[in-house]
């Protein structure tokens, strides 16, 4: 049976996240990846810092040979890469074990959060065994099989409003206590209303609690 993992990795473990997060406080996401052969060709989103540094020193480093800029859209740049072989790192076990990055997501010097997906249990433990072998410092969260990640993925309706809504609070510190930034200045920031801003977020909260208590709710 297929099951989904979440996967935290520090940074400096291996190379591809070094170079992307380091000396820059840059978001990046990565779109859907399905290592294939050893060889991985990623999509990513970066935003939260200085493009021309970020993108020459990514061009420079002997891990890429060829960095291009899809799309720019409100302060985030779509990139697409090709590292060499050089890089992969952990990403090397997951292609032996067929594993399938759902989701990552790189800040900064902090670690990297992966949500992955096997063919089976005895595929992740493939992987585990082969970063256990190569000394990759790691964080396994929690496990699911893929029908129980989609039934709870379905309860969660977020639009991508409130997704972006939701986000920029977090990460600004809005709802830190006391608050490092304030409703008027996230506003400001996605140029919308403070009233339209506030609307989202409580909505958007309103869906991840709904999220959160779903068994309870739908017992």
């Amino acid at each position: 049976m297929a099951v989904v993992t979440e996967l935290h990795v520090a940074s400096d473990s291996f190379p591809l996240g070094t170079l992307l997060t380091a000396n820059d406080e840059f978001h990046v996401e990565f779109e859907r990846l399905v290592p294939a052969g050893g060889q991985v060709l990623p999509i990513f989103w970066a935003w939260g810092g200085e493009f021309d540094s970020f993108e020459s020193r990514v061009r420079s480093s002997r891990f890429v040979d060829d960095l291009t800029v899809v799309e720019r859209v409100q302060g985030r740049t779509l990139y697409s890469v090709v590292w060499n072989s050089d890089v992969y790192g952990f990403v090397d076990g997951l292609a032996e074990a067929n594993g399938v990055i759902l989701h990552a997501r790189g800040y900064d010097d902090q670690s990297w959060n992966f949500r992955l997906l096997f063919h089976s249990h005895e595929r992740l433990s493939s992987f585990h065994d082969y970063l256990l072998a190569h000394d990759v410092p790691f964080t396994l969260g929690r496990l699911q099989t893929l029908s129980e990640a989609n039934l709870r993925d379905e309860r969660i309706d977020l639009t991508n409003e409130q997704r972006e809504a939701l986000f920029l609070a977090f990460e600004r510190g809005y709802f830190d206590s006391p608050s490092r930034v304030t409703l008027t200045e996230l506003a400001d920031e996605l140029e919308i209303t403070q009233q339209a801003l506030s609307q989202r977020i409580r909505r958007g909260n309103e869906q991840l609690l709904e999220h959160l208590f779903a068994d309870e709710l739908y017992a």
